[in-house]
């Protein structure tokens, strides 16, 4: 083929190129505004109807987020994580058998998870395992020292002993002013908290370690090895004003003594032995060691009724905390005492009656509020009275 020919086919080539997309831009220019027309009427209804489509819409589009969320999760699981790999957790017993003694001081972390055998990692991306306590245990720990405590409004010898994890007597056998009137707590006093259960003691002069063992009824050994005392050995002295902790020690109980009747019985003058409630109120302060007896609060006035038949042994004022006292002799073991009084309407050696009014209710003596102070005491003890009324 000849120079002409080659250049006769390219132009018809050409030609034929050009014809064909001046075709396509025709229909294009008229298949446009067609397609153009057809999208914007289509857009006017689904944006008229757009309310009625709304559920359709929402239901296509939840079960694509369904079918997306399956689709992240099979491919994450089936990606390998290099970084993320880490040594096994050795077991339990292994973890705690760890103590701070075995391990080295310059040991890392990785070193010290790392199962026997393995060279520790150094990799920083690695990370850290730990043994997993599922539950965390804050162990009470001891005071190591005595302290003071200032009483608060409300306070009571048992809320302060249980505030402090101790026995209400220990508070009373650290502090005699508590011990001779428990049931006095003055807001603002100071008393002493012991860090163990036991009595206080002051070193007297002749004192010795077997005489106050023997006392509170412990072992000087008791005593010895309490690391509160500080007593160094191998004599353990002590002098005259050191204060010592007797763990577990026990004092005895010293009831108050009231001077009574000794004149003549009234005849008759009996008890039944059965006991009715001396005033209706409600208890506040029940039976317990360093107060053998029930507290009745009442108001001031109240009229106190024999709680069973006897003479009078004593009536009148006392100075060891009862306040206006009056004491009925039952005659057959029993004696009931009735304290904190306002006033008293009978006499020693008179006989009463049970149920008969002997004085009202008050206030005086060591009371922190107007209440009846209640004992019954049988051959000179103090018993519960809870246990004899009905």
């Amino acid at each position: 083929m000849d120079e002409n020919s080659e250049e006769a086919a390219i132009t018809h080539r050409t030609v034929r190129r050009l014809k064909k997309k001046g075709w396509l831009r025709k229909r294009l220019e008229v298949a446009l505004p067609r397609f153009f027309a057809w999208l914007a009427v289509a857009t006017w209804r689904v944006g008229g109807d757009w309310r009625g489509m709304r559920p359709i819409f929402s239901r296509i589009v939840a079960h694509l987020a369904v079918f997306a969320i399956a689709y992240v999760v099979l491919v994450a699981g089936s990606v390998h994580w290099p970084v993320l790999a880490a040594h096994p957790l050795p077991g339990a017993l292994e973890v705690g058998a760890f103590g701070e003694a075995a391990l080295p001081a310059e040991a890392t972390p990785t070193e010290i998870l790392a199962p026997e055998g393995e060279p520790s990692s150094p990799d920083l991306w690695a990370p850290l395992t730990r043994k997993t306590e599922l539950h965390t245990t804050i162990p009470d720990r001891p005071r190591l020292e005595v302290i003071t405590y200032t009483v608060q409004l409300g306070d009571t010898v048992q809320a302060i002993a249980e505030r402090f994890g101790l026995k209400p007597t220990t508070i009373l056998w650290a502090n005699p002013a508590v011990e001779d009137a428990p049931d006095l707590l003055r807001i603002g006093q100071e008393i002493i908290i012991l860090p163990i259960d036991g009595v206080y003691h002051t070193v007297q002069e002749g004192d010795t370690l077997e005489s106050i063992a023997e006392k509170y009824k412990v072992d000087v050994e008791a005593i010895t090895s309490c690391p509160y005392n500080h007593l160094e050995p191998p004599d353990f002295a002590i002098e005259p004003g050191m204060k010592l902790i007797i763990p577990g020690g026990e004092k005895p109980y010293v009831p108050r003594v009231i001077t009574s009747y000794t004149g003549p019985i009234p005849e008759g003058a009996r008890g039944t032995g059965l006991f009715q409630w001396p005033v209706l109120g409600y208890i506040t302060q029940g039976y317990w060691y360093g107060h053998r007896a029930i507290d009745i609060g009442v108001p001031v006035g109240t009229a106190v009724r024999a709680a069973d038949a006897g003479f009078v042994s004593f009536a009148g004022w006392t100075d060891v905390g009862y306040g206006y006292l009056v004491v009925i002799d039952h005659a057959n073991g029993f004696a009931t005492y009735y304290a904190h009084l306002s006033n008293i309407y009978v006499v020693a050696g008179q006989a009463v009656e049970r149920g008969q009014v002997i004085a009202a209710s008050g206030n005086t003596g060591w009371s922190t509020g107007p209440h009846l102070h209640f004992e019954i005491r049988y051959n000179g003890v103090q018993q519960n009275p809870r246990a004899y009324l009905p």
